[in-house]
């Protein structure tokens, strides 16, 4: 368990300039988004990709809830950097 004071930090709606740190927390959460999902997902429910952000401004963590339509949809991808693990992020 990481027994670090949990940091700073916002929620906010997804931009494209995340994708490349996105693609990458996602990539070492065993998740394999792509870039092309990542947009499409944005393009379908503009306000269903919520990206975690330290003050500093780095990325840490990802949360989709994306509706295709009134009746379908997807919720997943809640992905948190490893070193960030633990401390509350995402519990919002």
């Amino acid at each position: 368990m990481n027994h670090f004071k949990a940091p700073k930090y916002h929620l906010r709606p997804f931009v494209e300039a995340d994708i490349p740190a996105i693609v990458k927390i996602a990539l070492r959460s065993t998740f394999q988004y792509t870039i092309e999902s990542l947009v499409s997902w944005s393009e379908h429910d503009s306000t269903g990709l919520i990206v975690a952000v330290l003050d500093s401004g780095e990325v840490v963590g990802i949360c989709a809830e994306v509706n295709h339509s009134e009746k379908i949809g997807f919720g997943g991808a809640f992905c948190v950097h490893e070193k960030y693990r633990y401390l509350d992020i995402g519990h919002r």
